[in-house]
């Protein structure tokens, strides 16, 4: 009778907890729960609910791709890459919390500048529609700059860099890039209150994990007014300057950079491949490139800093409010949007070829990483010190992860290794040389 109890129970609580996450993978939580006034607590539903449904929608779509496509969706090594690249801005995230958090922003702007002092809590509803409406707005320009700028487009290209368009892709997040997007939704804290913000801020990353799939095609009357697969894999294909917006696609087409998907193809990535599966050197790819440059030129600091903030895509200002109403163009062929692509455009980068035990070694590295991050999570509850032993040890755990899937062993791979471990030791307080804070 006892095991009946738990068991049901347990069938209770995955339901709530399931009903739950998909109101915040989809941005349907209500308004009430979403209308956070000064000095609550934000919860965390990236932890509480996205991290398990990744998984559940990873492995779903995986199955769905084996069984009723018939495709392999998914490779090791780029899979692999994708999660580490994730795992490496939730680092510097860590990091930011600690030395600087963005969130003290929005409270400053709220507390000396606010404009109207709304009331959230007595207007849940107009609070939704004004932060839903404007902070995907502000992801809109947000994202359109970091494909415009150099500088942006080094902290954002990371996340491009997959020739895979799966789900996990939408976890190939670049490391510095929440340095920059933050700063554009900073206008809305003159309104509302910096913990409403935050959790909007959520929902729409949330929302944005299931446009990264080709198993979807177009879904009608839906498309002219949310983003979705088939317009995000166009902003997946190279050169990718196009179609920017998060949960909505209507700003795109209000701005005049939209492009339809006509035709499916297998060619996603970067315009010149990245060639690596390097979660630390995929964000460091295009500031080398920028450095090289000048360097060949002759070119000093101040030309590269220059350079840096200098456009690298070029879009006009224009305001099209008639392209709402414009019908999406055919595909090609009179072939379904729900067709998979037949090939492959240009061939994709493999790296290594790992055997049974090399997968088993590479998810090993990638564990060490990911127990130094839960290390460096509670920033707050850290000293300064023992977050950057805690962030150190995982960059390093990536950086030989990344290594072992671009070559397999190799020399240097035995001390990288080392060195990582040494650092999760030191700070676990393995020694007692670092207790906790």
């Amino acid at each position: 009778m006892v095991r009946q109890l738990d068991g049901g129970a347990m069938l209770a609580w995955a339901a709530t907890w399931l009903s739950e996450s998909l109101q915040c993978m989809f941005y349907l939580v209500p308004p009430e729960r979403l209308a956070l006034t000064k000095g609550q607590k934000v919860p965390n539903l990236v932890a509480k609910h996205g991290f398990g449904m990744f998984l559940l929608m990873i492995a779903t779509e995986i199955g769905v791709g084996t069984v009723v496509a018939e495709k392999s969706l998914y490779r090791f090594n780029d899979m692999l890459a994708s999660i580490s690249s994730g795992t490496c801005q939730q680092l510097v995230v860590a990091l930011m919390s600690k030395f600087a958090d963005p969130k003290a922003a929005y409270r400053l702007v709220n507390d000396t500048c606010r404009l109207v002092d709304f009331d959230v809590k007595g207007k849940p509803l107009a609070t939704w529609i004004c932060l839903f409406l404007g902070m995907d707005l502000a992801y809109y320009w947000a994202h359109r700059s970091m494909h415009e700028l150099h500088t942006g487009w080094a902290a954002h290209s990371a996340h491009h860099s997959g020739e895979d368009y799966n789900l996990a892709t939408a976890l190939r997040q670049g490391a510095l890039q929440p340095m920059m997007t933050w700063i554009f939704s900073l206008p809305l804290a003159l309104v509302f209150p910096a913990e409403s913000i935050l959790i909007h801020t959520q929902l729409n990353t949330l929302y944005q994990f299931w446009i990264h799939t080709e198993l979807c095609g177009r879904l009608g009357i839906l498309e002219y007014v949310f983003n979705t697969p088939f317009h995000h894999r166009m902003h997946h294909r190279p050169p990718g300057n196009c179609n920017y917006g998060g949960v909505l696609i209507i700003w795109d087409r209000l701005f005049s950079t939209y492009e339809a998907e006509t035709e499916r193809l297998d060619y996603f990535g970067l315009a010149q491949p990245a060639g690596t599966f390097n979660a630390v050197e995929l964000n460091l790819q295009h500031w080398r490139k920028m450095g090289r440059f000048h360097l060949l030129r002759g070119g000093c600091f101040w030309h590269l800093l220059r350079s840096s903030v200098s456009k690298r895509a070029h879009h006009k200002f224009l305001w099209t409010p008639s392209q709402l109403l414009h019908k999406y163009a055919a595909m090609l062929e009179d072939k379904s949007s729900w067709s998979l692509p037949e090939k492959e455009v240009r061939p994709k980068y493999r790296g290594a070829d790992l055997q049974l035990i090399g997968k088993a070694a590479a998810i090993a590295m990638y564990l060490g990483g990911f127990v130094c991050l839960q290390r460096a999570e509670p920033a707050d509850q850290r000293a300064k010190l023992q977050l950057l032993c805690a962030a150190a040890g995982g960059f390093t755990w990536l950086q030989a992860l990344g290594d072992f899937l671009d070559k397999g062993y190799h020399s240097w791979l035995g001390g990288k290794v080392f060195l990582a471990a040494a650092l999760t030791a030191l700070d676990s307080g393995v020694f007692g040389w670092m207790p906790r804070a």
